[in-house]
């Protein structure tokens, strides 16, 4: 599988280390200037038309971009996420690791609303192997620091360690909702810590 990040400065870096390291994934990104006009009347003279990719991320956080890259994923037939957008056409979890595809993406199944797999002894999480987490990494390291912990202790601090570090909170406008995406980060791994155990 090919996925082909786009990103506005060093925005998608996390997502494009986090797919490299946890998967075989083969992840190619384009880089745009970080500091863009408002309003970008001519997108096609800033973004690459010419790739090959099963997949699109797009990490620009700009409406002219996305809604240019989304043109171009249905012309060509590829699906596209756009994290913490409204654009119709286009995947659009309010952050990565909310992510849920009803309809598989054949070779991202490992990405999205994190699943784990534990085993508990006596209280305590003795072995935490993640399913699917988020395409940033930040799942896998989370679940390393709370195994051996009680599971009483390690369902809230899995939020906490994911909110260290998650980069979505500087990316996302805290406005549309009453909690801010790195609290939404949190709680999703916190459920699906509680889920899986």
């Amino acid at each position: 599988m090919r996925v082909v990040v786009f990103q506005r400065g060093d925005w998608g870096k996390h997502i494009i280390e986090g797919m490299r390291e946890h998967s075989s994934i083969d992840v190619a990104s384009f880089t745009v200037d970080e500091n863009l006009p408002h309003i970008v009347d001519n997108p096609q003279d800033l973004l690459d038309y010419d790739f090959e990719a099963d997949l699109i991320f797009d990490h620009t956080h700009h409406r002219d971009l996305s809604e240019y890259l989304v043109r171009i994923a249905k012309e060509r037939g590829i699906p596209i996420i756009v994290p913490g957008a409204n654009i119709k056409g286009a995947i659009t979890p309010r952050i990565c690791c909310s992510l849920v595809l009803r309809d598989k993406i054949p070779g991202f199944e490992k990405f999205g609303y994190p699943e784990f797999v534990v085993r508990v002894e006596d209280g305590t999480i003795k072995d935490i192997k993640v399913v699917r987490g988020a395409p940033c990494g930040a799942t896998w390291t989370a679940a390393e620091k709370v195994k051996g912990m009680a599971v009483e202790d390690a369902i809230p601090r899995i939020a906490l360690e994911v909110q260290f570090l998650c980069k979505a909170s500087a990316r996302y406008d805290v406005a549309k909702s009453k909690k801010s995406a790195l609290h939404l980060a949190g709680e999703v791994h916190k459920k699906a810590l509680e889920n899986s155990i």
